[in-house]
């Protein structure tokens, strides 16, 4: 199982390596609309929503345009086409009176508007900062949510105690997630030191130490939402896509909620600046 999750996991940083080459173009649009898409799949299916064949096209729909939102050809119609999507939710429990309810539509929208709208996050801070600066806060976001994650566990296992969130997480404990927010931030702190000495940029230290705590708690936040979700729907994983980590949205639900936080904060605080 360990051998498999560690082969799994150099996969993926082999593909974050070839998706960085690629950082600056509407190539990454393109890859983040299929992650979406892919997390949504799992999404409709652990909800029951995908044998709603019409509601699972209209929230595709979503996750498909919504990381396009930005670019020349699709913002000038970005607002027509979230009408029709729209009025398509209601055409549908119209005329299926009975068997789409109105929170199978709202759940649908809901998610269908969530998850493109925070992963194309990754996208915003790359047209807002540039390659260079963008891609730091990316490693940011991605830092925060897996770090954090890992040095949790390895805390928790050793020292863990006392229950974080038993009714939803019941492996998670206090200990776990103070050492995962410490450790989290100080391997932050020395990406942002290797940032310097190979870029020659300026790193805002101070802002970063203050900053990637609270991104890590928002990571967490965004795992405990994930395993809420499963519990509710009695599902162990949301997927198998990715062996010994689940599904798209196992491994990146805390990407899910640091890069919109990433995003936010990046807006009013620069903790980067190129010389």
């Amino acid at each position: 199982m360990l051998r498999t999750r560690v082969l799994t996991s150099l996969v993926l940083i082999g593909l974050l390596a070839a998706i960085s080459l690629v950082f600056d173009t509407l190539l990454l649009n393109a890859v983040i609309a299929l992650v979406c898409a892919l997390a949504l799949l799992e999404l409709l299916k652990a909800t029951g929503l995908l044998s709603h064949r019409w509601l699972s096209v209209l929230a595709m729909a979503q996750a498909l345009i919504i990381p396009f939102a930005r670019t020349p050809f699709v913002s000038p119609v970005i607002l027509p086409l979230i009408f029709l999507v729209t009025f398509g939710y209601f055409l549908l429990l119209v005329t299926n009176f009975g068997k789409v309810s109105l929170g199978n539509c709202a759940t649908a929208f809901l998610l269908g508007l969530i998850i493109p709208l925070f992963f194309s996050s990754a996208v915003y801070i790359r047209d807002l900062h540039g390659a260079t600066q963008g891609g730091f806060y990316i490693l940011v976001a991605l830092g925060a949510a897996w770090l954090s994650d890992t040095s949790a566990y390895f805390v928790g296992t050793l020292f863990g105690k006392r229950k974080l969130a038993p009714k939803v997480s019941p492996k998670k404990t206090i200990e776990g997630t103070l050492g995962g927010v410490v450790i989290s931030t100080g391997l932050i702190l020395l990406l942002g030191v290797l940032y310097e000495a190979r870029l020659g940029a300026r790193v805002d230290f101070l802002m970063l130490a203050v900053l990637s705590p609270i991104f890590s708690i928002i990571a967490m936040l965004g795992d405990l939402t994930a395993s809420a979700i499963k519990r509710e729907y009695g599902v162990k994983d949301f997927g198998t896509i990715m062996p010994g980590h689940g599904g798209v949205l196992d491994r990146f639900d805390s990407v899910l909620f640091t890069l919109p936080a990433v995003y936010v904060a990046t807006r009013y605080f620069e903790l980067i600046t190129l010389s």
